[in-house]
């Protein structure tokens, strides 16, 4: 099970470098090395039924880290997010800018409880998407993820 754990991080972070291209108008490309910055992990969202999904995400946990986010990200694999920490807790806004792909957007309290989530929200959009009240992380993944993995509000993520 280690082993397997181990063989899908590095798969992960393979696809990462490999598959994902950026790109930004009117600017010179962002290198994906620009990534090695943000620390990586595996988290998990353990749904109402008890079952578990997996996640490996880039932990933006800096205002810098927390500014550039998924900007000029073109695709993610579906099993990869980024996690932003937000300390103290607080309401939180979030956008679309320079954002080419549709993501799943959950806002997460500090116990762990998923509050609410946005969906399938518009690529390069500048419209506020806010928490519903103050949250501690907020988990951006690929689009449709939530829906996929039936993951649903009062879900608990795990650290």
């Amino acid at each position: 099970m280690k082993y397997q754990f181990l063989i899908s991080c590095l798969l992960v972070i393979s696809l990462l470098f490999s598959s994902i291209t950026l790109s930004q108008s009117n600017q010179e490309l962002t290198s994906i090395s620009d990534l090695e910055h943000y620390d990586q992990r595996s988290i998990s969202i353990k749904k109402s039924n008890e079952e578990i999904i997996k996640i490996n995400v880039l932990i933006a946990d800096t205002n810098k880290k927390t500014k550039q986010g998924l900007m000029h990200i073109e695709s993610l694999p579906d099993n990869v997010g980024m996690l932003f920490i937000f300390k103290p807790s607080r309401k939180v806004s979030m956008w679309m800018k320079n954002t080419p792909q549709s993501l799943d957007i959950l806002f997460i309290q500090s116990d762990g409880k998923i509050v609410n989530i946005v969906k399938n929200t518009v690529p390069y959009s500048l419209k506020s998407i806010a928490s519903k009240g103050r949250v501690k992380w907020v988990l951006e993944v690929k689009a449709g993820f939530t829906d996929k993995q039936s993951i649903e509000v009062n879900d608990q993520l795990l650290l």
